[in-house]
């Protein structure tokens, strides 16, 4: 590898805003509906930051944050006993928030212009089965998530990194009373490499979520009040402090391949307005991360149940 020093100049990271599927089931996972069920979800999440967080005690990179809506459309039916399937595809605007002038990027970024884009992202299947209920709910899932559109991987505002993934993991839960109950949810990702260029496909990008949430239900269990953190760690990629041994064709496709960490607590409320029908409000605080964007998330969706 040919080391090549550069000044970051034009340095985000892809932001994945959604940590752990749809907000409004993430505390859920562990369990799966009557046979024959049907729930249809639309959610809506709002990031926004203002940095860039690197590594190794570097300084952040100020005033070069992005605005990110993302609508997500999902369903999930119960075809038979303890197995559920469910799809969800995203819909994200973007726009960059920063400096439109201080972090040019010599390998693209046509969202950095400051105006607002909308593009499909990536869609997720996935399938969950319920092993058991006591002494605690266990729900072993399996899926992946592919790319539906030709969105930007490179620059300030990124919509993902357009990468396929195959994605495992559990959810396990516990009810101590008919109120209080806590969730822990788990997913390893196995990512494609990103194959831009030769140097980029090195980097791997395989990576772990998780999220915990300790909920209290209310007014005969209509009203759900939870507190919840949600992490990821990227399992390879590069990071900021690793610039100077990177080659130029490494550092100008960076966005896609870097090692992002990140941290994220807050809560939530749901209510059952309706048999049918359920509205959830929630928000999470950017804690900790490292190279990444400081995003702090509102969340807010409907879910519905005809079946």
């Amino acid at each position: 590898m040919r080391p090549c020093r550069v000044v970051p100049s034009a340095l985000a990271p892809v932001l994945m805003i959604a940590l752990a599927s749809t907000w409004s089931t993430a505390h859920a996972q562990a369990w799966v509906g009557d046979k024959g069920s049907l729930d249809v979800s639309l959610d809506y999440n709002l990031a926004i930051s203002s940095k860039v967080i690197r590594d190794g005690g570097q300084a952040d990179l100020p005033d070069a944050g992005t605005t990110t809506q993302q609508v997500t459309l999902g369903g999930e039916y119960v075809a038979i006993r303890n197995l559920a399937a469910s799809i969800s595809l995203p819909l994200v605007f973007l726009k960059y928030t920063g400096n439109l002038t201080m972090y040019p990027h010599a390998g693209g970024g046509k969202y950095d212009d400051g105006a607002t884009h909308a593009t499909l992202t990536d869609l997720r299947a996935t399938a969950r089965y319920q092993l058991f209920e006591d002494p605690v709910a266990f729900a072993p899932h399996i899926g992946f998530s592919i790319p539906v559109a030709n969105y930007e991987t490179v620059g300030n505002s990124v919509a993902g990194r357009h990468l396929k993934a195959l994605i495992m993991g559990f959810g396990v839960g516990r009810r101590f009373t008919d109120a209080l109950y806590a969730h822990l949810l788990y997913e390893f990702s196995l990512v494609e490499r990103y194959d831009r260029t030769p140097e980029t496909h090195i980097a791997g990008q395989n990576r772990s979520d998780g999220t915990v949430t300790i909920g209290y239900k209310l007014l005969d269990q209509k009203l759900d009040i939870h507190l919840d953190a949600s992490g990821r760690i990227t399992h390879g990629g590069w990071k900021f402090s690793e610039f100077d041994i990177l080659t130029a064709q490494e550092i100008m496709f960076h966005d896609p391949i870097l090692a992002e960490n990140i941290f994220l607590a807050g809560g939530g409320v749901s209510y059952q307005i309706t048999d049918a029908i359920t509205a959830n409000l929630g928000g999470r605080l950017f804690v900790a991360g490292h190279n990444t964007q400081n995003a702090s998330v509102i969340a807010a969706g409907v879910s519905w149940s005809p079946l």
